[in-house]
């Protein structure tokens, strides 16, 4: 019979393991918009300058990349998408 202190590493660790796979499942998610972005940016525009690329790889917020997602789809220019990133992302 496991003792008390063996119970309660368990848990702890099943805790842990949870947390971690659900900051993983976000960070694929976020990481996933970040492509899509970038991806209508290629296929309306060519070739994404890096600094845009970099500059929508910092963005870590899901909800911002999603707005970033519907700006990238009637930006008419990567530099006009750019200046879109110094408006509020809510």
């Amino acid at each position: 019979m496991p003792t008390i202190a063996e119970v309660l590493q368990q848990e702890a660790r099943q805790q842990g393991l949870q947390q971690g796979l659900q900051q993983g499942l976000q960070q694929g998610l976020v990481q996933q918009a970040r492509e899509n972005v970038l991806d209508v940016l290629k296929a309306r525009f060519g070739e994404v300058p890096q600094a845009l690329v970099e500059r929508v790889n910092a963005v870590a917020d899901l909800a911002s990349l999603k707005v970033l997602h519907r700006r990238a789809i009637i930006a008419e220019s990567p530099a006009a998408f750019e200046q879109t990133l110094e408006l509020p992302l809510d």
